[in-house]
């Protein structure tokens, strides 16, 4: 997996191989599903984070980039938290995560002010699903820790499908990037026609192509990947309680998911 830039899902972590093998080793870890008008001090670390991740790959500026949606409870966060002793001398640490923006209407969809003056038609393309219920996935990074014990950004992604039924949702959306396009087709996230640049849209910079996905329940379930679609089924069943376990290049990590939504 290579450095992404931007917004979305495009904004995921993918260290380097040589880094991810220096990180510190994590036992478990909590992906804490929650509305952004609670835990403050968690969404704060989220983007402090986040920032942290753009600069290391240069990306200085994003239309989107902002702590406005703290506080805000249409918009979920999905924070990827590390419990145990060995990172940086604390207990707890977040090391992660991503965000679900809903919207009323289509011009809170995060992705409007992004690309929507690249394509005039952008907003009536979408106003049928912000009708049917719209999320949008943004703000998506992985730590070096978290990438060093194999624990991809897909799990987010996971996390933000199980939570989508949970709060009525029928569409969830997400700016990809070339690297996470290759993520789209298990998680059954299809990228839409008809808008842009044949499919395309110029951001973050101008030598970087965005494209937008969408996942639709229950239309799609049929084509995410078995072993995706069965974590989603836990998650629904136990949206609290849901442990997985992952064997990483440096032991096992147990990620539990808890849904608070």
């Amino acid at each position: 997996m290579l450095a992404t830039t931007s917004n979305g899902m495009s904004s995921s972590l993918n260290p380097s191989i040589d880094r991810a093998r220096q990180a510190e080793r994590i036992a478990q870890a909590e992906m804490h599903v929650f509305r952004a008008d609670q835990h403050a001090d968690i969404c704060h670390e989220l983007v402090d984070g986040h920032q942290a991740v753009l600069k290391a790959y240069g990306i200085k500026k994003l239309a989107t980039f902002n702590r406005d949606w703290i506080g805000n409870p249409n918009v979920i966060v999905i924070a990827a938290v590390g419990q145990g002793s060995g990172i940086d001398g604390r207990s707890r640490r977040v090391l992660g995560g991503a965000r679900m923006h809903g919207a009323q209407a289509v011009e809170q969809l995060p992705l409007m002010k992004a690309i929507g003056g690249q394509d005039p038609d952008l907003h009536d393309h979408m106003e049928r699903y912000v009708e049917e219920g719209a999320f949008e996935l943004v703000g998506m990074w992985n730590s070096i820790e978290m990438a060093g014990m194999g624990v991809e950004a897909t799990f987010m992604i996971q996390a933000a499908m199980a939570t989508l039924t949970l709060v009525g949702g029928r569409h969830l959306f997400a700016l990809t990037s070339p690297v996470t396009r290759r993520m789209q087709k298990s998680l059954a996230f299809f990228t839409e026609k008809g808008i842009g640049d044949d499919g395309y849209f110029t951001y973050p910079t101008p030598k970087l192509r965005a494209t937008v996905a969408r996942y639709t329940f229950p239309e799609h379930l049929t084509e995410i990947e078995p072993e995706v679609l069965a974590l989603i089924e836990c998650m629904w069943q136990d949206p609290e309680g849901t442990v997985h376990q992952v064997n990483g290049p440096k032991g096992e990590l147990n990620l539990k998911f808890r849904l608070g939504v």
